[in-house]
């Protein structure tokens, strides 16, 4: 058949409703082939003999199809049945994967002529029905590359390793070029499957618009160090450090692409404590982050630096900056500053200035030091620290005992 018909009778009415489910005497199939020739043009001798021998399943089939082909006709646009009667034939077990792929493709029955004569089996259709709904439901060109895909020397590839060419799909779902292209990747042995990952993670991240203003520039940076966790550590840094309004310097994100690439396993953990410690400060923001670096690569080279920083985490060290932090871990003999940690924390949080400086040189075996002009924050902080309040003598004890214990350790240190 070759009929080219100006769909002149155009029925509004659902075909499917003309025939009760589990009714097919003689009168309700002539009624239902009498409709479907009028929507295809066809002569009803015709329907009713290509429909003669089916089963009820395969006939909702073509009122599906006929159903979609009417929708598609009801501007009196020419369309050729043909396809139609096609897939009939062809189809003669419709599954629910059929019925599917027939409801949601968008483009001709031509189109899905093609798609069913490349897709005969349980697994094609089921690859063809994920990367039409789960891949490229949003694409114009969603039939073009299934048919594609199944057309290409790759096929086999596509089909049992759909999950390693998802993203590349979506990040190119509107370039109707994508699977020539894809298939060049291949047969080079240029294709990447992390790279296209990173590269639609960081597309999607950069449409969030507080992410768009903070990284603009950046995104090869990003695509190039992408991890799911550097991801959500960019993240935070953007969301708690980096001002919403105005779009920073070109220096400042490059020193928040630097802490990006630089994250890894070993440090992860900590860098979120001490964002997490510091991402409430009202102090300007962008110096924190470049502060944040300057401690950040302290800690990954220097361990006693590291230790200390997590002993200031877990014992909860009131210090308002992290530039103040990165101060004292300049100021401070470390090592012993490790052993010696309740009194440097005593020291820290009571003293300032040159005080201070000198108290973390000088006075870090003493357990009872007190600032001789405290600054004003460590007036609140004494209000709540055990050390300020009335101690009893068991208490004076314990804590003299204690410094006397970490004096022995101190001086027994391997040098």
């Amino acid at each position: 058949m070759n009929i080219q018909v100006t769909n002149t009778g155009f029925c509004g009415a659902n075909v499917c409703k003309l025939i009760p489910h589990n009714n097919r005497e003689t009168k309700y199939m002539q009624e239902a082939c009498n409709k479907l020739s009028v929507i295809l043009g066809e002569p009803t001798f015709t329907i009713v003999e290509l429909t003669k021998n089916s089963d009820m399943k395969r006939f909702s089939f073509l009122q599906k199809m006929v159903n979609k082909y009417n929708f598609q006709n009801k501007d009196n646009i020419v369309r050729n049945p043909e396809s139609v009667l096609n897939i009939y034939s062809m189809v003669e077990k419709p599954t629910p994967m059929h019925f599917s792929i027939v409801s949601k493709t968008k483009d001709s029955f031509e189109s899905i002529e093609k798609i069913f004569s490349l897709a005969n089996d349980e697994k094609t259709l089921e690859f063809v029905q994920d990367v039409q709904y789960g891949v490229l439901k949003d694409s114009d060109y969603t039939s073009k590359i299934i048919i594609d895909m199944l057309s290409s020397k790759n096929r086999n590839k596509y089909i049992n390793n759909a999950k390693d060419y998802a993203s590349y799909l979506k990040l190119h779902a509107d370039n109707k070029e994508a699977i020539a292209n894809l298939d060049k990747l291949i047969n080079s042995g240029k294709f990447s499957k992390l790279r296209s990952d990173a590269q639609l993670a960081v597309k999607n991240l950069m449409k969030k618009q507080n992410m768009k203003v903070a990284m603009a520039g950046k995104t090869r940076n990003l695509e190039a160090a992408y991890t799911s966790e550097r991801e959500s550590f960019l993240k935070k840094i953007v969301n708690n450090f980096i001002p919403r309004k105005n779009e920073p310097t070109d220096a400042t994100k490059n020193t928040v692409v630097d802490m990006y690439e630089t994250l890894n396993a070993e440090n992860t953990k900590l860098r979120y404590e001490i964002m997490d410690r510091f991402k409430y400060n009202r102090n300007d923001k962008t110096a924190e982050i470049v502060e944040m670096k300057v401690l950040f690569d302290r800690i990954d080279k220097d361990k006693e630096a590291k230790k200390f920083v997590q002993k200031a985490i877990i014992k909860d060290l009131k210090i308002p900056s992290i530039a103040e932090l990165n101060e004292v871990l300049d100021t401070v003999p470390l090592r012993k500053a490790n052993v010696f940690f309740n009194n440097a924390k005593r020291i820290i949080e009571q003293a300032s200035g040159e005080e201070r400086k000198s108290a973390l040189v000088n006075e870090l075996e003493n357990p009872f030091f007190k600032a001789k002009e405290p600054h004003k924050k460590a007036k609140i902080i004494r209000m709540y620290s055990p050390y300020e309040r009335q101690e009893g003598f068991l208490s004076k004890t314990a804590r003299f005992i204690e410094n006397k214990i970490n004096q022995f350790i101190y001086n027994h240190m391997a040098v």
